[in-house]
């Protein structure tokens, strides 16, 4: 029998070490284990600016009714986000993903010296994953004139609640840039600028 091959196409930034373990390994035991396919690959797309913009994972599967439910309920378990995509040889097969997200990007040029001196970026992280909650943090990255640090959770605007009250508190927090995404696309997200003080 001839194989198929899909693409889950993830739009979040997610290095490529992140994504083996998050979603690749996972996605290539479940299948494997039924019989049904492998992960064969994946990859990255960037953004100008070197952010990654989504990032893919190939997959090879023998029987396409029997493993669709499998890919989808184990990319769900491992954290894919709203709008994730199934993508098959005539487009899009399914749309997936039960993870809002909120993009922290920290300013990283414009604030007084001390503030970049004095911030422990690792206490910062623990910080505001204990805001947004347990397992939260999916990574970061280091941008020319930002810092972004992303969180995913069942519900986007509570996290951003919760991680609000912590950035207005703290020195690294002064005009931070934050993209509450309740789904992917314009109608799904807003921009909230932090106050300096």
């Amino acid at each position: 029998m001839a194989s198929i091959t899909l693409i889950a196409r993830l739009y979040e930034h997610i290095e490529p070490l992140d994504r083996g373990t998050r979603y690749e390994d996972p996605l290539d035991a479940a299948l494997r284990e039924r019989g049904l396919g492998e992960v064969t690959g994946g990859g990255s797309q960037l953004t100008d600016s070197g952010e990654i913009e989504f990032a893919d994972v190939e997959i090879n599967v023998t029987n396409l009714d029997d493993a669709l439910p499998v890919i989808v309920s184990t990319l769900e378990a491992s954290g894919a986000p709203t709008g994730t995509e199934l993508i098959g040889n005539a487009g899009v097969l399914r749309r997936l993903g039960l993870h809002q997200s909120v993009a922290v990007y920290l300013d990283g040029a414009t604030l007084p010296d001390e503030v970049y001196a004095d911030l422990d970026f690792d206490q910062l992280v623990d910080d505001l994953t204990t805001a947004a909650g347990e397992g939260s943090y999916h990574g970061h990255w280091q941008g020319p004139t930002e810092t972004g640090l992303f969180f995913f959770g069942p519900d986007a605007e509570a996290m951003f609640t919760r991680i609000e009250a912590l950035l207005r508190a703290l020195p690294i927090g002064q005009n931070a840039r934050v993209a509450v995404r309740a789904s992917r696309g314009q109608d799904g997200e807003r921009t909230v600028r932090m106050p300096r003080h």
